[in-house]
């Protein structure tokens, strides 16, 4: 396969070693300072007027890497390496108190108490390195979590669609990627060049009719298959069917992130019904257990509406989470609009104490 001089190989034997956090911006440093003198627990302590508020983190990817600068795929969805897990693992279970989202449900529908500083920990997409990295973390601290799988991408080895446009937009070509718009990309050869044209195209992506999106993905899978290294695309690949049950049998719980990621407000009626009916059937038929939450593919505020919501309730969920950022007092919470944090690879020690510790006002 042929690369670009900016984009050095990056083979199996690449991906071992932890990274440094990257640059922290001007807010997450105020926010540390404020953590470390104090002033965000008592924010959060004046602002809740002791009513109990539940803390959700969202990660996506755990797993090692040594260069952001030659990453393959999306830096971004890397939240954190495995050492960084195994410390905000280790503060979480001698800190907070981690719950389970069945805990939750058990709350909103029959009153059952959820202790102080509840926190509970949820995965998107269902990566293979959930299992391989995060999971044995899990065990070792007792952590519940549960994890939101796109049911069309288990066992099936290819990466998900926006992390293989996020290869392609990488290795090829300027404006090799042509939109129906008329739009190409990557617009430029650079690192930062291609990154901007990642956050463009997965914008664009995100919001094309779900079956127009699958077919160019598709598509594009096909035109340059001879271009993707597929011994480094085996590093995105999902999990498979006997993880996911070796994981529901230690105690992991498994919720719907749809069959095939769609922005679920961009589909048919009956899309949706199809991504929220065979997703849970699926899910439920393989761990012979009831699955009753989901988490909206993408999240942002324009990627679930009342229709949606209407659907998930009628399909027998009982929780929908999105990927709006900030704690949920559960004085006043919606079991359908819980907001989360997303973790980080910028996620330091004082940055992540904060992040459990926000007042839910403050995002």
């Amino acid at each position: 396969m042929e690369h670009s001089n900016t984009h050095p190989h990056l083979g199996p034997g690449h991906l071992h070693s932890p990274i440094e956090p990257p640059y922290r911006g001007r807010t997450q440093r105020l926010v540390e300072a404020a953590e470390r003198i104090g002033m965000v627990r008592a924010l959060r302590a004046l602002h809740d007027r002791g009513h109990a508020t539940l803390t959700i983190l969202a990660y996506h990817r755990v797993m090692p890497t040594d260069a952001l600068e030659s990453y393959p795929f999306d830096d971004q969805l890397i939240s954190a390496t495995p050492a960084q897990f195994e410390w905000q693992m280790r503060h979480l279970r001698e800190h907070l108190r981690p719950v389970a989202l069945r805990e939750v449900i058990a709350h909103l529908d029959e009153g059952a108490p959820l202790p102080p500083a509840a926190v509970a920990v949820t995965f998107d997409d269902g990566f293979a390195d959930t299992y391989r990295y995060a999971f044995p973390v899990l065990k070792r601290y007792a952590i519940p979590a549960t994890v939101f799988v796109s049911t069309g991408y288990i066992d099936s080895k290819e990466p998900f669609w926006f992390e293989l446009a996020a290869y392609l937009v990488y290795h090829l070509e300027p404006h090799a990627l042509a939109l129906p718009c008329g739009r190409t990309f990557p617009t430029g050869d650079s690192r930062e060049a291609r990154t901007r044209s990642l956050r463009q195209l997965d914008g664009i992506l995100k919001d094309l009719p779900n079956a127009e999106r699958i077919a160019l993905i598709a598509d594009w899978a096909r035109r340059f298959n001879a271009r993707i290294e597929h011994d480094v695309t085996g590093h995105s690949r999902p999990i498979s069917w006997p993880q996911v049950q070796e994981m529901g049998t230690a105690g992991i719980e498994f919720g719907s992130h749809t069959v095939t990621h769609p922005n679920l407000t961009c589909i048919s009626d009956e899309d949706l019904e199809r991504e929220l009916g065979d997703s849970k059937r699926i899910l439920e038929e393989r761990l012979q257990r009831s699955v009753q939450s989901i988490a909206y593919p993408i999240g942002t505020p324009s990627t679930f509406n009342s229709h949606v919501i209407e659907a998930i309730e009628r399909h027998g969920y009982r929780l929908g989470l999105t990927y709006v950022s900030g704690a949920n007092a559960l004085h006043r919470i919606d079991r359908f609009k819980l907001h989360r944090h997303g973790v980080g690879l910028g996620m330091t020690l004082p940055y992540f104490r904060a992040t459990t510790s926000l007042p839910s006002w403050l995002h």
